[in-house]
């Protein structure tokens, strides 16, 4: 079934996201959990001036244990040399790193700005683990899975995009569910149309707190 988005003035980069995830959806899919938000400066503790921002959606299906991150980021002051899920600790704090390093498989690195669809990754794959991560959540895979799905279900986890200028991160969102951020978030039986309003609208957004920053 073809879908249908509604004719609205976007930008390459939200056009680019948006087909991506078309093209990349499964015959049936089953409904998956999904956190994200808008990627920012001020999101870093401690926050800094960067002028660059961004979305993120994280679409996490405990039952099936996979996990896919969808990502666009603009602006940044200088090229980005990683992308990560931290966890776990509350917000407005910092956690060490959870997933592989530097990043994600394919995600775009030495540029200021990109668009990200990644693989639907297997949570029992130990190289989707950052080993430091293994090691303090108990020394294996299922209970690292375990941690960073409770991680992210209890908001304690971050996405964070690290570049030459602001080694330790220049701009990262915490993980909420989708729908919680003020933006439309999937629902129930919304399927892939819902995700894909989700994410457009977190990106638009991210443009519009650019622009008037």
């Amino acid at each position: 079934m073809k879908l249908s988005l509604p004719r609205v003035s976007i930008r390459p980069s939200l056009l680019v996201l948006t087909t991506a995830l078309s093209l990349a959806a499964p015959a049936a899919l089953a409904i998956p959990m999904t956190f994200g938000g808008i990627l920012s400066g001020a999101n870093e503790v401690p926050a800094n001036s960067s002028p660059g921002a961004g979305s993120v959606a994280v679409v996490l299906d405990p039952t099936a244990q996979t996990i896919q991150i969808i990502a666009s980021f603009f602006g940044l002051t200088t090229t980005d040399t990683a992308a990560h899920i931290h966890c776990c600790a509350p917000l407005g704090t910092n956690a060490g790193v959870a997933t592989t390093l530097p990043a994600f498989l394919g995600f775009p690195l030495g540029v200021t700005q990109g668009t990200y669809l990644s693989p639907v990754f297997s949570l029992l794959d130990s190289t989707f683990y950052n080993p430091a991560f293994v090691t303090a959540e108990g020394g294996t895979i299922p209970l690292a899975e375990a941690a960073l799905v409770a991680g992210i279900e209890a908001g304690q986890s971050y996405f964070n995009i690290h570049t030459v200028m602001f080694s330790g991160g220049e701009i990262r969102s915490q993980l909420f569910a989708l729908g919680a951020v003020g933006v439309p978030g999937p629902t129930a039986g919304a399927g892939l149309s819902g995700l894909l309003a989700a994410c457009g609208a977190l990106l638009m957004l991210a443009r519009r707190r650019q622009k008037a920053t």
